[in-house]
């Protein structure tokens, strides 16, 4: 268990100081009490002294003896827990509890017992775990709790926070990219002040001719070599950006600020200053895997996989495999690195070869769903070659095909790989 928070009484004062405070005042409820039941001499019934309206008077008769039982119980109630418990300056009680050392306690038993859980979706790759409908459960659920209050509950974002869901990323959206995000987090900075006066709006008629959106051409066409001089450095001289460095696109209309030409002229003249926070520390690797699989299986990312290009030539007679996976799962088969290592062998062996893939599905239920389903399990077999040391940009995934018979097919649920 980690080091318990040490006390923040740096003087033997302050604790005798709270202590006589706080014992003073249970033996003064207690001395109250009693005075408060002594029973009036003989005689008449005296007033105290308060009256209110004429008709409403305060007397001295003692309290009912039930009444002054459950005060005595409280004070002997408190006594008995600042002897057990923390309440008397630095003294920690005689059991030693405190909310530190139990937040602690239960964290290691939540960690202990979802430890496995999480051990296995950190050895599968984000593809397949974004297809598991168990880790996208708890992948939304944290979503929900660390995300939400800037990127939304719907993940699509607002003013100066992403959305989600679309093909534009500030920094890529592989699972890789997303994953490194959240672990380290971003700081995305646009430098105030690189163009100043008339030319601000100069500058922003030219970034809104980008994008094709309406914007003054005699201003635009002024803002042209100022823009290549300053902003391209960063942006592109054709103004697609850089996500290495976090430079936004500036040809695709989707505006993180708004797209009007006073925000794109503020922007220009102000900066911007964007952070988004590491998770590393805060979750662990193992969480962030899950969170980060839920955001790339949101749609935005997967769809944002860069086509492969044209496939090139390649030795004739390369290897092929199979792989079957389990009904209504996407989790890659057992015998997956075995199946394709002769595929990975050869495409390592052989520069110009590439490799496809290709998903099955069965004809009987919501097509839409099988579909998705193939495509998942085909995602799932590429994270696994590329995790093998096969670039991305030699594998071609290929649309999804059907076969005949219903789910009970094994052959409905392979995907092949072959060496094209």
């Amino acid at each position: 268990m980690n080091e318990l928070v040490k006390t923040e009484f740096f003087s033997e004062f302050w604790t005798f100081y709270i202590s006589a405070i706080t014992l003073a005042g249970i033996v003064g409820c207690a001395v109250l009490l009693k005075l408060n039941s002594i029973k009036p001499t003989a005689g008449a019934v005296k007033l105290h002294g308060h009256t209110w309206d004429e008709n409403l008077q305060e007397y001295n008769h003692p309290l009912p003896r039930w009444w002054s039982y459950l005060f005595y119980i409280t004070v002997v109630f408190g006594l008995v827990y600042l002897t057990l418990y923390p309440g008397l300056g630095s003294f920690k009680g005689v059991l030693g509890w405190s909310a530190v050392g139990q937040y602690f306690k239960e964290r290691d038993a939540a960690d202990a017992q979802f430890a496995p859980i999480f051990d296995k979706y950190m050895k599968m790759p984000v593809a397949a775990v974004a297809a598991d409908p168990d880790a996208k459960a708890m992948g939304e659920r944290m979503f929900l709790t660390y995300c939400a209050m800037c990127h939304g509950s719907d993940a699509k974002g607002a003013k100066g926070f992403p959305n989600l869901r679309d093909k534009d990323w500030l920094y890529g959206g592989t699972a890789q990219a997303i994953e490194t995000t959240v672990l380290d987090g971003r700081n995305g900075v646009m430098p105030p002040g690189m163009v100043q006066g008339a030319q601000v709006n100069e500058v922003a008629n030219y970034v809104l001719s980008l994008s094709g959106a309406k914007h003054d051409a005699a201003l635009a066409a002024k803002g042209k070599p100022l823009f290549e001089t300053v902003c391209a450095a960063c942006h592109g001289p054709d103004g697609k950006g850089n996500q290495q460095i976090g430079a936004p696109n500036l040809t695709d209309g989707i505006w993180l600020y708004g797209s009007s030409e006073k925000t794109i002229a503020e922007t220009i003249t102000k900066g911007r200053n964007n952070r988004m926070p590491a998770f590393k520390e805060f979750l662990g690797p193992a969480k962030v895997h899950i969170l980060a699989a839920y955001v790339y299986g949101l749609g935005g990312a997967m769809e944002a996989e860069p086509a492969p290009p044209p496939a090139a030539a390649a030795p004739a007679g390369g290897p092929s495999a199979k792989l079957y996976f389990d009904s209504g799962k996407a989790d890659l088969p057992g015998d997956a690195a075995a199946a394709l290592q002769a595929v990975v062998d050869f495409a390592k062996a052989n520069a110009a070869a590439k490799v496809a893939i290709s998903g099955f599905h069965d004809e009987t239920g919501n097509q839409a769903a099988n579909e998705e389903l193939a495509k998942e399990r085909a995602k799932a077999v590429r994270e696994a070659l590329k995790a093998a040391g096969v670039a991305e940009d030699r594998v071609e995934m290929r649309k999804p095909q059907v076969t005949g018979g219903g789910g009970d097919n094994k052959e409905a649920r392979r995907v092949e790989v072959s060496v094209i």
